[in-house]
């Protein structure tokens, strides 16, 4: 049986995400220790109303196997309130289809991806989900979430941070139908498609290294640039960790890194994204009138404060404004308000929720010489 290295983790990781987390010499046999020797994820690939697969000598729900060079379509639906998943010859109903391919690379809606899918009838649709070796799961990730150029050790330092993550929702997920989705719910995975020789080599050369905290894989997040300062998962999310810890980063202010923005929203834009935010505004909430910083924590802002034409004003959390208004607008929640006649001016700093390693900081450091 395979057994996790007992080696610690990065220390680049560390230093930008909290001084708390430790790498526990003695791996958490629950978690770390895999059943076979190449541990898997179950990545979500998605929801669908049709599907289209190729591969070669590819295997049918462990007992049909497709000769040659296969191209089949499946189609998902319900009948008399039953999900189905109707695929290829023979018209054949089934509630759930695996799809394995001896020669480990098979091709869903155009794209490639490695060992098998599980496709699951849902009401009209089918989630689409792909069992991958968990190092194979971050190579094909890395290049989504970091730049292909960086270096190659900043890319190390994702991967032990993506690989405790995943290792951290495989376990408290392990009822369900897939560990992680491959979209920014989770991390943006892509596959086969976008695995590079270095992509892989970060995962190969990192194999093992795991973020823990008491004996248990953390839910080691990242995000672009914290800013000059990371930021408590409480802060953001309301979940609070003793994992982390927040620290000062120096490595942000790189003018290739945008760490300053600013974004100008009109009051009608406002009220627009506002009315996203259904749990938080009552119905009755008239024309907007201000708009107010509200309960800052470090750097960012916890709430921002939002008064209708009457005088009456609604306190918004900081993240759920940030979506609403979309994430790419509002980079962080580090920002400033100023009127400007009927609109707003927010400018603020950094890129993301702060929270875990700064991979701008992670770059930085790389580029230092650091391991």
């Amino acid at each position: 049986m395979h057994h996790y290295p007992k080696r610690l983790a990065l220390p680049l990781l560390f230093s930008l995400i909290s001084p708390l987390a430790h790498a526990i010499p003695h791996t958490p046999q629950e978690l770390l220790q895999p059943t076979s020797p190449r541990r898997e994820v179950r990545v979500l690939l998605g929801s669908f109303r049709r599907v289209t697969l190729s591969g070669v000598d590819l295997l049918v729900s462990g007992n049909t196997t497709l000769a040659g060079e296969s191209v089949f379509s499946v189609n998902c639906g319900s009948s008399e309130g039953q999900p189905f998943i109707d695929f290829g010859a023979g018209k054949k109903m089934v509630r759930q289809l695996e799809i394995a391919s001896p020669g480990g690379f098979l091709q869903v809606n155009g794209k490639v991806y490695r060992n098998r899918l599980t496709i699951h009838a849902k009401g009209e649709e089918c989630a689409v989900v792909n069992t991958v070796d968990l190092e194979k799961y971050l190579a094909g990730l890395i290049n989504r979430e970091m730049a292909p150029g960086w270096p190659v050790e900043a890319m190390k330092a994702q991967a032990v941070a993506s690989r405790s993550y995943a290792l951290y929702q495989a376990q408290i997920h392990r009822d369900r139908e897939y560990d992680v989705e491959g979209t920014t719910q989770d991390q943006v995975y892509d596959g086969a498609s976008s695995e590079t020789a270095k992509s892989n080599r970060a995962a190969e050369e990192t194999r093992g290294e795991v973020i823990s905290f008491k004996g248990a894989a953390i839910k080691a997040y990242f995000h672009a640039n914290c800013g000059g300062r990371t930021e408590l998962p409480g802060a953001v999310w309301g979940n609070r960790s003793p994992a982390f810890q927040p620290v000062s980063c120096p490595y942000h202010r790189n003018p290739r890194d945008r760490l300053s923005w600013s974004t100008v929203l009109t009051k009608q834009q406002l009220e627009q994204a506002i009315k996203k935010v259904s749990n938080v505004l009552p119905k009755e909430f008239l024309r907007v009138a201000r708009l107010e910083a509200g309960v800052k924590t470090n750097q960012r802002l916890n709430e921002v404060v939002v008064s209708d034409t009457r005088g009456k004003s609604f306190v918004i959390p900081a993240n759920a404004f940030r979506n609403a208004v979309g994430n790419t607008k509002l980079k962080s929640t580090s920002f400033r308000i100023n009127p400007e006649g009927e609109s707003f001016r927010l400018s603020g700093e950094g890129f993301g929720h702060g929270v875990g390693m700064c991979q701008i900081g992670a770059r930085a450091m790389a580029e230092e010489g650091k391991t």
